[in-house]
């Protein structure tokens, strides 16, 4: 099994327009962007492959974080050398770098940004540099910058990632494991609930009955023979 395979799913690519979009906004125009679904989606892969190929900054937001320790650690990604104290001065290296070399800045876990202060330090850093600042969450970030109207006025993108779709699991079933899971994949799809992990941990499976059977096509009896996906308790996580 290959894990490093990346597939450009259908929510890549709305990922993509988006950001394309929000890069072509003039300098002091609003600029946010808002990616939200539910955990497994593959937001956070997407967008960590986004910044690698792009330059984007990303930064995956800690439980509790203070507006200090927030502003600190991007102020250490943007500037790696700088030790900053204070927001003020956090803030200052920040604005600097952003002036000095625009880049879109991705808040993963964003939906743990429950303080509006960490919100509101962040409209600064874009008001300030025209920078595009885009979160990144499950659910309840929608409702959370929703319910915010400065926030939400200065959101020009707005990307729900949906359910991993049969094409896309066509796809990873062949790049990643050497599998035609064309016939089953929507089956695939409907075991998961449409979360992108589930679906590797099946075909994570259906390569080592595969190789046992010396087969490379997945059939509906094939899939049958899989253990269920939904113990009690779940096994969803963050994504």
């Amino acid at each position: 099994m290959n894990h490093a395979v990346f597939v450009e799913t259908a929510n890549h690519v709305k990922l993509l327009e988006a950001m394309t979009i929000l890069q072509d906004a003039a300098q002091g125009m609003p600029g946010l962007g808002l990616v939200w679904g539910r955990a497994g989606r593959g937001k956070t892969e997407s967008c960590r492959t986004y910044a690698v190929r792009s330059g984007a900054k990303y930064l995956r937001v800690m439980e509790g974080w203070s507006p200090a320790a927030m502003c600190r650690a991007l102020a250490a990604l943007l500037v790696p050398a700088a030790e900053p104290r204070t927001i003020e001065q956090s803030k200052r290296l920040i604005l600097a770098a952003l002036d000095a070399r625009r880049a879109v800045v991705i808040m993963d876990e964003a939906d743990r940004l429950r303080h509006i202060s960490l919100i509101e330090h962040l409209r600064d850093i874009h008001d300030i540099t025209g920078a595009p600042v885009v979160l990144v969450g499950e659910e309840a970030l929608f409702g959370m910058i929703n319910a915010r109207r400065r926030i939400w006025s200065r959101v020009t993108q707005c990307v729900e990632f949906g359910p991993i779709t049969p094409e896309d699991v066509t796809v990873y079933g062949g790049k990643a494991a050497g599998l035609d899971v064309a016939d089953v994949a929507h089956t695939l799809c409907e075991r998961a609930g449409g979360d992108f992990r589930l679906v590797c941990r099946d075909m994570l499976a259906l390569e080592r009955l595969g190789k046992a059977s010396g087969v490379q096509t997945i059939t509906p009896a094939m899939i049958a023979a899989l253990p269920s996906l939904q113990p009690s308790g779940g096994l969803h996580g963050r994504a």
